[in-house]
């Protein structure tokens, strides 16, 4: 339970800094939301694959990757059009 109070309080003083970043200049935040969007998908990817591989057959794995990487396209997608 401490883990998991650390890891809220990390998260509430990473989401404090990216809204000063965004006041503070376009500079700044450019630099922090890359950062913090990289750091989401790979604690995403080292904790969902893993599960896939185990958990479910070849075909149910193929298709839970396809959707993982689609829901990274559509980040990119965003992300250049916005």
């Amino acid at each position: 339970m401490l883990l998991q109070l650390l890891t809220a309080l990390a998260a509430l003083a990473g989401a404090a800094c990216s809204l000063l970043a965004e006041s503070s200049g376009a500079g700044a935040a450019s630099g922090i939301l890359p950062f913090t969007a990289g750091g989401f998908i790979y604690l995403g990817t080292v904790s969902v694959i893993p599960e896939i591989l185990r958990n479910s057959g070849p075909a149910q794995a193929l298709l839970q990757l396809l959707a993982l990487l689609s829901g990274l396209a559509m980040m990119l997608l965003i992300a250049h059009y916005e």
